[in-house]
């Protein structure tokens, strides 16, 4: 990890720069040993404030944190701090992202093949007889039902929507309207 220091009204001394040191190696276990990692402190002085700012390089994402105390020992501890959660929280983020994609294309092939069963002989089937005799539920999506009119209901389907769920205010019965191939709409109630 690449560290550069920036004094403001005030001298880095080689002190200050060990400290920030040991600091900032909290946050490399947290990176693993990742290449291309880049840490510029800027350290000044305004009157009797105390001020540490980090601007911390990750491959393609900069952290940025700044703390102002009475102490710039206590102002780099708490912005390595401050760092560290960051960098934790993004770390998080990704790995989440990743499950969540190798979970997806998991479940993808898994739509894709079909599962071997057994035909009414006893023999391997294809999996089409069972995928017609027990028909599944692929997504599910919740819809806020509106009173409204027919009429606003033709005029408020979005351009990309199929269909639209209301509440007619009419005879006050749940209604869906669709839009058919040919460009008109068709409507469902119970």
């Amino acid at each position: 990890m690449k560290l550069d220091f920036t004094g403001r009204h005030f001298t880095v001394t080689p002190a200050i720069k060990k400290f920030a040191k040991e600091q900032v190696q909290k946050i490399e276990k947290l990176i693993e040993g990742r290449e291309n990692t880049h840490a510029h402190f800027i350290l000044a002085v305004e009157k009797h404030r105390h001020i540490a700012e980090i601007n911390f390089t990750l491959t393609d994402h900069v952290f940025t944190t700044t703390v102002t105390t009475d102490d710039m020992y206590t102002a780099i501890t708490q912005a390595t701090d401050k760092l560290g959660r960051q960098v934790s929280k993004h770390k998080t983020k990704t790995e989440t992202k990743k499950r969540v994609s190798v979970k997806e294309t998991a479940a993808a092939k898994a739509d894709a093949e079909p599962t071997p069963t057994k035909t009414e002989k006893g023999k391997p089937g294809n999996g089409k007889d069972a995928d017609a005799a027990k028909p599944r539920v692929i997504a599910t999506r919740r819809y806020a039902v509106k009173p409204m009119t027919t009429d606003d209901a033709v005029v408020s389907i979005a351009p990309g929507e199929q269909f639209i769920v209301f509440r007619n205010v009419e005879n006050d019965r749940i209604g869906v309207l669709y839009r058919r191939p040919d460009g008109n709409f068709g409507l469902i109630e119970p």
